[in-house]
């Protein structure tokens, strides 16, 4: 077993007993296995090119936001929403781990993947916060006294703005860097790939979102949001395991 499984599953373990044990303690451990052994891929291999990297490290970001939201009860949704995703992702991590992969250049690795990773991680955090708005503005309008016992309406909806807007930007430049590079590799900006078509997907999605924001009743910003993470999530796990053209296997 290489040091980086090894750390990979310890960040899982660190990540499953914090989740159930309410320990900041062992979900720091989790995030720090997990960004140790990305850190040791990256040496390894070079950074940033190969989807067990991406998901440690994003695993690891969401992890350390979530532990600073431990003590904050109103917030006990969100920081669990955030664990599980990186338990998610380490799960990901260890199906692809064993697996090499091609490197990009270091100059569209940079520009290109480190701004898919900051679109992840802070749409991860702002789709997580917008639904916890949309679900309390239905608890304000049918239970208000249940509505008490859920963070204040206000307070998601300045985090969901404070973490949409910047993701959005850098699924934009991400998306506009991979289709000016894909129009040199393969001849064309898009294609019928499962990777392309997803992150444009979800790309339409929060634009529309952005755009229909003020007009949008609750349960359809709810659908916008989760549409576009949906198809975001697709993208990052599972389009990487039906035959995506990549060159990195992202």
């Amino acid at each position: 077993m290489s040091l980086a499984l090894f750390l990979t599953l310890l960040g899982l373990s660190g990540l499953a007993l914090g989740l159930v044990l309410s320990r900041p303690f062992l979900l720091g451990l989790g995030a720090g296995a997990y960004l140790l052994a990305a850190f040791l891929e990256a040496l390894r291999q070079g950074p940033l090119v190969a989807p067990a990297q991406m998901a440690l490290f994003l695993g690891g970001l969401l992890v350390m936001r979530a532990e600073s939201l431990l003590n904050r009860p109103r917030f006990a949704s969100l920081w669990r929403y955030l664990v599980l995703t990186g338990l998610v992702l380490g799960l990901f991590a260890l199906r692809v781990l064993p697996h090499p992969t091609g490197s990009l250049p270091l100059g569209l690795t940079l520009l290109h993947a480190g701004s898919f990773l900051l679109a992840y991680l802070a749409l991860t955090v702002g789709v997580g916060a917008g639904v916890l708005a949309a679900l309390q503005d239905r608890r304000l309008k049918e239970d208000p006294a249940r509505a008490l016992l859920a963070p204040p309406f206000w307070s998601l909806k300045r985090l969901a703005r404070g973490y949409l807007g910047p993701g959005y930007l850098a699924l934009t430049l991400g998306l506009g860097s991979g289709m000016a590079w894909a129009w040199g590799y393969f001849g064309s900006p898009i294609s019928l790939d499962p990777k392309e078509l997803g992150t444009l997907l979800a790309w339409v999605f929060f634009s529309l979102y952005l755009v229909l924001e003020g007009r949008l009743s609750p349960r359809g910003a709810l659908a916008f949001l989760l549409l576009g993470y949906g198809f975001l999530l697709f993208a990052l796990l599972l389009a990487p395991l039906l035959g995506s053209r990549h060159p990195s296997a992202l």
